[in-house]
């Protein structure tokens, strides 16, 4: 009988061309749109599976934005940290890490009638990084000196509902001016404040002095 066994060589030669695979398709999916993206979508800054940082119409009969807009790295980051949720940060330091970079290259890039959506993956829960993974969603843009984040869902548990529907790509809805998209949903403003009206989904920030 042939022996069947993998050699190490072997597997890893495998692991190192599905990883090339992986990496050449992503970044073949930069900056394109998927048969599956809405006429919202103009195009992606950044494009994980899954989450991204993308480019998107501005809302119908929303004013226009004050783009493009330039913020460090350091400074959107210091802004989206001090955002909570039950008294925890909503972005664990390595989901900051991910994808600040993209939403400040994106704001630096967008003209006045488009805003930045993201969506960003992570693992929130008593189990920490082995907690099941979650999902948070957002639209950001800047408006009137003030930068704006409008949260879609924080923490949602999506891989469960991936589980129950492998096949179905998951919608990531970010936030939008005209509505809550999840009503229970109550941040905590950190260093920003909460827009006026009843909405606890979307906190501003001071705009005037970024750089």
């Amino acid at each position: 009988m042939a022996n069947s066994r993998v050699s190490p060589c072997d597997f890893l030669r495998a692991a190192w061309a599905a990883s090339l695979a992986f990496a050449l398709g992503s970044c073949g999916a930069l900056g394109s749109k998927s048969g599956q993206d809405g006429p919202e979508v103009l195009r992606y800054e950044y494009r994980p599976s899954p989450g991204f940082v993308r480019i998107e119409r501005i809302e119908s009969g929303a004013a226009d934005n004050a783009h493009p807009f330039r913020i460090s790295i350091d400074a959107m980051r210091q802004r989206l940290a001090s955002v909570k949720l039950k008294g925890e940060p909503i972005f664990a330091s390595e989901e900051l890490d991910e994808v600040v970079p993209y939403l400040a290259a994106a704001l630096a890039s967008v003209g006045s009638n488009e805003d930045v959506t993201f969506a960003v993956t992570g693992s929130h829960g008593l189990l920490g990084k082995f907690s099941p993974k979650t999902v948070t969603t957002g639209r950001v843009f800047v408006h009137d000196q003030r930068l704006n984040v409008i949260f879609g869902v924080v923490h949602d548990p999506f891989a469960i509902l991936q589980m129950q529907s492998p096949n179905v790509p998951q919608p990531f809805i970010p936030g939008t001016r005209a509505k809550r998209i999840d009503a229970n949903l109550a941040i905590t403003p950190g260093n920003g404040r909460l827009a006026a009206g009843d909405r606890p989904d979307w906190v501003t920030f001071d705009a005037a002095r970024t750089e």
